[in-house]
């Protein structure tokens, strides 16, 4: 059966709220509803297939953070690091990087700094 719904940013007291209706019935969710929305969706799709794509899209237009807040420490329990980026509104997300896998990403990042140091005539 197919619903009508809506999501829209309304005003609730003075405050920004979520207005979320499905036919003729309506729920309005505070900042801390919404955390809790994203959350347990984010958790319920990573059990749905098709699982999302190995590989970014090329035709999709994704939401940048610029220059995020981040976070990185030793995992607790293999030869690792745990990487956490803050976006300003899907919160906090964690990754979980082996070794071999943040070997390859500080050369990528390396690789990067070197290409853009290039292009602006920052190297000898």
């Amino acid at each position: 059966m197919l619903r009508q719904m809506s999501v829209e940013l309304v005003n609730d007291g003075g405050k920004h709220a979520v207005c979320i209706s499905i036919d003729d019935k309506s729920v309005i969710l505070q900042t801390n509803d919404v955390d809790g929305v994203i959350d347990l969706l984010s958790r319920m799709r990573t059990t749905m297939r098709p699982e999302i794509p190995k590989e970014p899209s090329r035709t999709q237009q994704y939401v940048v953070e610029m220059d995020p807040c981040w976070h990185a420490e030793p995992h607790p329990f293999y030869d690792g690091v745990v990487l956490i980026f803050r976006h300003s509104g899907l919160g906090w997300a964690g990754f979980a990087l082996p070794r071999h896998s943040l070997e390859k990403l500080c050369e990528a990042m390396t690789q990067q700094v070197e290409t853009i140091a290039t292009d602006q005539g920052l190297l000898n």
